[in-house]
């Protein structure tokens, strides 16, 4: 991989995010000519210096074909979940167009494990049905992606990631880290198990399906070596921060006390404060809207617990192991952080935010 990369030219979308620094990063240092795609300049800030971008959304098609012109790999990491999943299939349909129109040589795309009918419950790999109706309109993007990409005529890696944590993880590391500091989290018991994945290793996975001589249109699930306990990750957590208290609630007590689950299949638009986080971000940039959001938060907090609702109670509950057999023979991926090494590379992020 060290020199399958080296001169390539490759475009990323999505690169000013959780993931996407991260790759850019990784991919200038095995010395590929990059190309981002970004809404606004502010996001530039988070990124490493020596690449090119492309200022503009998916929606300009000027901008797309100044983008993709002469590109090998195509990264796709974007999905703006400040807009509605329509929004976001629509701009994907913009993205695959201009892909192909542009003779783009290959596509690696983020999707995710909540495709399968099987999440959380049951175990996971590229052979699962994703055909049960409804699910959150999220999923039903995802897999719609998934449908054009596999009946495209680019050559492209579906990756799947499950639950990927880090430095920066806005729900599986920051967010867990601003409940533990102002107060704790609940877990149901009996808990289940974590496919928890180092955001460092779905950066691997992403490289090596670059990489790949002989890609046709794939799928690969992306999970770290092992499940875990969901109370490991999160005392884990808490004895990094040094505070925060991880207690258990019966499964059956939390099932009553939220009631029936709502029907979450239609697809609203945004809220006005999602768009206007958007705006913000856009004008300010990722980190600092972060940073200013994290510091409002430790000022309005009075104590209490995360309390699970629908979606994290059945994330917390989930049984299913995700397999990654296919993408170690196929991709030769092998995930290098387990839980105790991906807690030591979070640590000094999470000492950060309690300061």
């Amino acid at each position: 991989m060290e020199t399958a990369l080296k001169g390539r030219k490759v475009v990323v979308t999505g690169a000013t995010g959780f993931i996407g620094r991260r790759l850019v990063s990784a991919l200038l240092k095995l010395g590929a000519e990059v190309t981002v795609l970004t809404r606004s300049r502010s996001g530039l800030a988070d990124l490493p210096s020596g690449i090119r971008a492309e200022i503009g959304g998916m929606g300009d098609p000027a901008v797309l074909a100044r983008a993709l012109a002469g590109q090998e790999v195509l990264f796709n990491l974007a999905y703006d979940v400040r807009a509605s999943a329509g929004e976001n299939l629509a701009a994907f349909d913009q993205l695959l167009a201009a892909a192909h129109e542009a003779g783009v040589g290959r596509i690696v795309h983020t999707s995710s494990i909540v495709v399968y009918d099987a999440w959380p419950d049951h175990d996971c790999d590229e052979g699962g049905s994703m055909e049960r109706p409804g699910g959150s309109p999220y999923r039903q993007a995802k897999i719609a992606m998934e449908k054009r990409l596999l009946s495209g005529p680019l050559p492209t890696a579906i990756l799947q990631p499950t639950i990927v944590y880090g430095p920066g993880s806005s729900l599986w590391t920051d967010g867990f880290a601003s409940a533990l500091l102002a107060g704790g989290v609940v877990l149901p018991e009996p808990e289940g198990l974590c496919n928890g994945v180092f955001v460092e290793d779905v950066v691997q996975a992403c490289l090596k399906a670059a990489a790949l001589p002989d890609l046709g249109r794939e799928r690969f699930v992306i999970s770290g070596p092992a499940p875990f306990a969901w109370s490991a990750l999160l005392e884990g957590y808490a004895a990094i921060l040094g505070r925060g208290a991880v207690r258990r609630a019966p499964l059956a007590e939390i099932e009553r006390n939220l009631g029936p689950k709502p029907d979450e299949s239609a697809d609203h638009s945004p809220s006005l404060a999602a768009r206007v986080s958007a705006v913000a971000r856009r004008l300010i940039g990722h980190k600092r809207f972060e940073a200013l959001v994290r510091a409002l938060k430790k000022r309005l907090s009075k104590g209490g617990e995360l309390y699970p609702n629908h979606h994290l109670l059945e994330e917390y509950s989930g049984k299913g192991i995700c397999r990654i057999s296919h993408a170690q023979s196929r991709l030769g991926y092998a995930p290098d952080f387990d839980l105790e090494r991906g807690l030591a590379a979070t640590a000094d992020h999470l000492r950060a935010m309690r300061a």
